[in-house]
């Protein structure tokens, strides 16, 4: 399994990390909104026309709508791989941004299958992961229940403590997925590897990047247009602190 080494054992500079981000964004903006406008529209209308549809599955007499679920099915797909080539595009970007390229549009919008599938892969392993940990404190706190039911809270609890343990410690996984180039058991080796020594300062980013989205989210659309390109940024530069940022132009081996 293909594992990165950092460059550096210092923990992430988040002060640094947001400089360098906002740098970055602001060096192309309008790219990085522009495709996330275009795109994030997309995504939206998919999951517009994914919950009209799903409403009409059961069409008159009770019959369920063929049309309607293959509509439906097809609004899914959609939505899941503009999700997809959302997150690439911009990290792309970001990349580019970060190496003094100035990226275009068509550079963010070019498809690559295999990036894709790598950060769905990513993406999957973090949701099973975080399923597991649900259903483990909801096992334990339904066999608690039986012996002590006053001792229920506490599986439940170590299962919050869990999951924003694996979220922080694993901040960097998509630009290790996707600027890596790594599989996704090599992305979460080698964040874990990376980030577990300086947790507390990788729960810190994680939170000021929550905070950056949650701020977008209050602005609507509009504000997410801005927040999720300036997000992906800060991530592609705390990776640069911690890993070497790779040559575009000179694909690495694997």
């Amino acid at each position: 399994m293909t594992l990165l080494r950092p460059i550096s054992s210092d923990p992430i500079a988040i002060r640094q990390a947001l400089e360098r981000g906002w740098a970055t964004f602001a060096s192309c903006p309008w790219v990085l909104m522009g495709f996330t406008l275009v795109v994030g529209g997309i995504n939206l209308l998919s999951q517009v026309l994914y919950r009209y549809e799903s409403d009409r599955f059961i069409g008159l007499f009770g019959r369920v709508d063929g049309l309607a679920v293959a509509l439906a099915g097809a609004a899914w797909l959609a939505y899941a791989l503009s999700s997809l080539w959302l997150v690439v595009g911009l990290m792309r970007g970001a990349q580019m941004a970060l190496g003094r390229q100035t990226p275009r549009f068509s550079d963010l919008a070019r498809l690559d299958g295999r990036a894709m599938a790598r950060c769905f892969g990513t993406l999957v392993l973090i949701l099973a992961l975080n399923a597991l940990i649900v259903r483990l404190a909801q096992a334990s706190a339904f066999l608690l229940t039986l012996i002590q039911p006053w001792l229920a809270p506490l599986p439940l609890v170590a299962g919050v403590a869990v999951a924003v343990y694996l979220a922080a410690d694993q901040i960097l996984c998509l630009p290790l997925t996707l600027m890596g180039k790594l599989t996704p058991l090599g992305a979460f080796r080698s964040g874990r590897a990376a980030v577990d020594p300086h947790w507390l300062h990788a729960l810190g980013l994680t939170l000021v990047v929550l905070l950056i989205l949650l701020a977008g989210f209050l602005v609507l659309l509009v504000g997410l247009v801005a927040a999720l390109p300036i997000t992906i940024c800060t991530l592609a530069a705390a990776y640069e602190q911690l890993f070497e940022l790779p040559d575009l132009n000179r694909p690495r081996p694997t």
